[in-house]
């Protein structure tokens, strides 16, 4: 069974009754994910992220968290210089307060609790921020009609070949 979402979980407790939770965080309560997003005030309001996790066991015999987010984010097109709606479906597993020989040895990430607990908002917030595109862009290149790649590329000058002075010089003997 999944219950409700709350701030703060602490991680032994919640790995003993194998906690499983879901429910909806509030663009507007991660602060640092706000910042990066081009929004009015009104546009971070109204967007949720719907989040789901669980507490399990790592095979390093450590504890993990594992989940999924989803939302649509409102990113300004490098492009056309527009906004645009992005999806986001992020899958994270997280082993929690595991030593540096054990993130050597897996391909999951490592989150430190604060005295055994830890603030999902933070986890999120940073799974998230994480899974932006570095420059976001419209799919359709039409999105800025003064944005044309191919012309550019064919202006390019043609340069001539500084060893071609060397080729006068090459006899036949």
């Amino acid at each position: 069974m999944r219950d409700k979402l709350r701030k703060s979980y602490q991680v032994q407790k919640e790995l003993a009754q194998k906690g499983s939770f879901e429910g909806q965080i509030a663009l507007s309560d991660l602060k640092r994910l706000g910042e990066l997003i081009p929004l009015e005030a009104a546009a971070v309001q109204q967007r949720l992220i719907d989040v789901s996790f669980e507490f399990l066991r790592h095979e390093l015999d450590v504890p993990m968290v594992a989940g999924r987010l989803e939302t649509s984010l409102e990113l300004l097109c490098q492009r056309c210089l527009r906004p645009m709606e992005h999806p986001m479906s992020v899958d994270f597993r997280l082993m929690i307060d595991a030593n540096d020989e054990m993130v050597e040895h897996s391909s999951d990430d490592t989150l430190y609790s604060d005295g055994g607990y830890i603030d999902i908002s933070e986890v999120v917030e940073d799974e998230l921020i994480l899974a932006l595109p570095l420059v976001a862009m419209h799919e359709d290149t039409d999105c800025n009609e003064n944005w044309q790649v191919a012309e550019i590329q064919a202006e390019a000058p043609k340069r001539e070949n500084p060893f071609a002075v060397l080729q006068q010089l090459k006899t036949t003997d």
